[in-house]
């Protein structure tokens, strides 16, 4: 199975919702870096396991543009070629696409998971999302309701 690294946000969104398992139920096992976990600051399940980077000099560049759980995820998925990185803040999905990694997000995981049948994406699900923070914009939430 594919190497998949997660960044905090997607970690802390789905737990809010209680969808942290679709983790699980979609990609088998996740790794995130030190700093992710700090972010997270929840214990792990058994599926969620600790990785970091080598190359501390790729971190460091990555660092001058980005914060610390990003700059480690994308750093640890430059050293896994294949694998394929969570990550929803728009400067880190920037970098991840220039440096041309197999990028998706959380909404991508929601998506995945309800093509799969292992989740309803409704004006429910919608509404729990934004409840916890999560921003959609109309053309987004309406691309999602009617894409599944």
């Amino acid at each position: 199975m594919k190497v998949v690294i997660a960044d905090a946000s997607c970690l802390i969104l789905l737990t809010n919702i209680d969808k942290l398992n679709l983790l699980a139920s979609l990609y088998g096992e996740i790794w995130i870096t030190d700093a992710v976990q700090v972010e997270y600051g929840l214990p792990l399940p058994t599926f969620i396991s600790i990785h970091n980077p080598a190359d501390f000099g790729q971190l460091n560049a990555l660092l001058q543009s980005l914060d610390l759980g990003e700059a480690s995820s994308i750093a640890l998925a430059l050293e896994n070629p294949g694998c394929r990185i969570i990550i929803d803040e728009k400067k880190g999905r920037r970098v991840a696409l220039a440096m041309g990694l197999d990028l998706t997000g959380t909404l991508g995981v929601l998506t995945e998971a309800a093509k799969l049948d292992l989740l309803l994406v409704d004006h429910q699900l919608v509404k729990q999302l934004e409840t916890h923070g999560f921003r959609l914009s109309s053309d987004l939430k309406n691309e999602l309701l009617s894409s599944l």
